[in-house]
This record gives C-alpha cells, sequence and structure tokens, in this order.
C-alpha cells in the first residue's frame, strides 16, 4: 500500500472513531462549570494533591477479550494519572460478568497489568449473571501537578513513548509495551513525568489515548484553548510502523507534553535516561486550529473555532 499524502492524514485524523467518539464528553459539561477537559480531577489533601480518575471499557472488548479488558482498565488508569504528573496510589474495579469463568479472565488480566506496573488492586466490586461491563477507578497523589489546560502559545510540544512493543492483533491499534519492556522499567517509567513536572520541565501533559495522537493533541489544545503543530516526521515510533497506523494508535505508554523552550531539552532527557523514546514534534500557538506538518508541506486537520470537539475549554471570548 503507498503511504498516505498529507491531505489524507488530515481526513483520517479527522474521521477517526476514536475522535469522533469524544464529541459525545460534552454531555458531562452539566456537571460542573470547573470540568477542563483533563482526564482526572485535583482534590487537595494533606498539603499534597489526590489524582482521582476513572475509565469504562468498551461492553463488546469486554465481551471478546477480557483478559485484555481487564488489562487495558489498569493501564488506562494509569496512565491518567500519571499524565498528571502522579503516582498511582491504588485502583478499584467494578466487574460484571455472565459468569465466573468470564470474571476469572478479567480479575487476572487486572492482576496482571497491575502487577507489571506496581499498582495496588485495593478493592471493587463483582457481579455476575448479567452481560459483561467493566469500569476501574484509581487514586494517585502529586505535588506539582501536570494539566492539559496549561498549556500556552510558545511552548515546545513534546512526544513520549515506550516504543518497545507490540500491537496487541493486526486488527486493532492498541500498542502495548507491557510484554516486551523490562519488568522494573515499567513499574519506573512513569517517574519520568513526575520528575518534568517537579522540576518545572513541562507544565502541561496529557496521555495518549482512542484517539490517537492527532486526536489526542486536539483534546489537549481545547482543553488549553490554544492551537498546536504537529510535526508528523518528528514523531518517535516503532520501526516498521506506517505514521498513518501510528497517528490513530492508543499506547499503553504514550504523552503528550508542553514545555517552555529553555527546557524542552530537559525533558527529553528525563524520559531518554529511562529508555523512552521522546522527541520534539510541534509548537502550540494562539491559532485554536490543529495543523499536521509533513516536510515543508501542512494541512489544516481541525478548526475549533469552527467546529469544537467537546466543548470542554475556557470561553474563547469570541
Amino acid at each position: 500500500m503507498a503511504p498516505m499524502d498529507l491531505e489524507q492524514l488530515a481526513a483520517v485524523v479527522r474521521t477517526a472513531p476514536g475522535l469522533q467518539g469524544k464529541r459525545a464528553v460534552q454531555l458531562i459539561e452539566r456537571l460542573s462549570a470547573g470540568i477542563d477537559g483533563d482526564d482526572a480531577a485535583l482534590v487537595p489533601h494533606a498539603g499534597e494533591l489526590l489524582v482521582i480518575c476513572g475509565e469504562a471499557m468498551s461492553p463488546p472488548f469486554v465481551k471478546a477479550d477480557p483478559f485484555g479488558a481487564g488489562a487495558a482498565a489498569v493501564v488506562t488508569n494509569v496512565s491518567d494519572v500519571r499524565a498528571m504528573g502522579g503516582r498511582p496510589l491504588g485502583l478499584v474495579d467494578m466487574l460484571v460478568s455472565p459468569d465466573a469463568a468470564h470474571a476469572e479472565q478479567v480479575l487476572d488480566g487486572i492482576a496482571w497489568a497491575a502487577g507489571l506496573l506496581g499498582v495496588p488492586v485495593v478493592g471493587g466490586h463483582l457481579t455476575l449473571g448479567h452481560a459483561p461491563a467493566l469500569s476501574a477507578s484509581c487514586t494517585g497523589v502529586t505535588r506539582r501537578p501536570l494539566q492539559a489546560s496549561a498549556a500556552t502559545p510558545g511552548d515546545v510540544l513534546l512526544a513520549a513513548f515506550a516504543t518497545d512493543g507490540r500491537y496487541m492483533s493486526d486488527a486493532n491499534d492498541f500498542f502495548t509495551a507491557l510484554h516486551d519492556r523490562d519488568d522494573d522499567a515499567l513499574k519506573t517509567d512513569g517517574e519520568a513525568l513526575v520528575e518534568v513536572a517537579e522540576q518545572g520541565f513541562c507544565h502541561a501533559a496529557r496521555d495518549i489515548s482512542m484517539p490517537g495522537i492527532a486526536g489526542s493533541l486536539l483534546q489537549m489544545a481545547e482543553g488549553a484553548n490554544v492551537g498546536a503543530r504537529l510535526d508528523l516526521d518528528a514523531i518517535p515510533r516503532p520501526h516498521g510502523v506506517p505514521i498513518e497506523r501510528w497517528l490513530l494508535t492508543f499506547p499503553s505508554f504514550g504523552f503528550l507534553l508542553a514545555a517552555p523552550e529553555q527546557h524542552a531539552q530537559e525533558a527529553i532527557d528525563a524520559f531518554a535516561r529511562r529508555g523512552l523514546a521522546c522527541a520534539a514534534c510541534g509548537t502550540f500557538d494562539a491559532t485554536r486550529t490543529l495543523t499536521l506538518r509533513l516536510g515543508a508541506t501542512s494541512e489544516l486537520a481541525w478548526d475549533l473555532t469552527q467546529q469544537p470537539l467537546t466543548g470542554l475549554s475556557p470561553s474563547a471570548g469570541a
């Protein structure tokens, strides 16, 4: 298959199911005027900040791959805590299964991933005899949080990944490092985000999830009321993976960060020391658009001034 040109890549980003699915998020705006689009909430406690988040797995995924869904419930929650510059403290799961055999597979997946990432499973709830459903919630702690909404024009865009992994199957875009990366590294990789937060090398971050790299960046830009340019040539990616697939990939360890220009290299070094791939691959600006660049060519992928994504952003004053 011939590589896609930039116009085709922009169309893939705009129409990706993972990105389009985020448009329903605007429904939660009725809960609180303070929701800013981050995947975790910060609650002051004892001189620090608790990081609280939760994720619901797709019911078809839970039915078709119970072990994988259990593992994914852990990975997504840990990523949400880490994206805030936090350290996970504990995870609880809420599981509905048709029978004990299905439930055991889900719980085995949870235990496997939690053990690899060093996050204790501290409780949960189980109901048998009904259609499968799985949710999980994680609590962490941070002293100096990273928030997606803190990105500002002029910041350097960084992308960081664990690229020593594999896709779960040819049929999906879930890329996991849990099978291939060293066990000790899996437990400490997230400390890179704590370091860049506490040292002031970065002040904003977002984990890369179902919308993929470009879609997650669009969410980050919307929450911060800014725009961004994404340089496709500069994004770290595993050998042999085409950019059109990597753009839509949901990695087990993947983050976008905003760094002041004078601290960008220090932030990159914090990931590199841990054997993680990190590179500057764009900038944040004031346009409220997402632009893709490949070589010397640029293409508008989304204009938030004309078409909001989730609607969870500060007032633009326009």
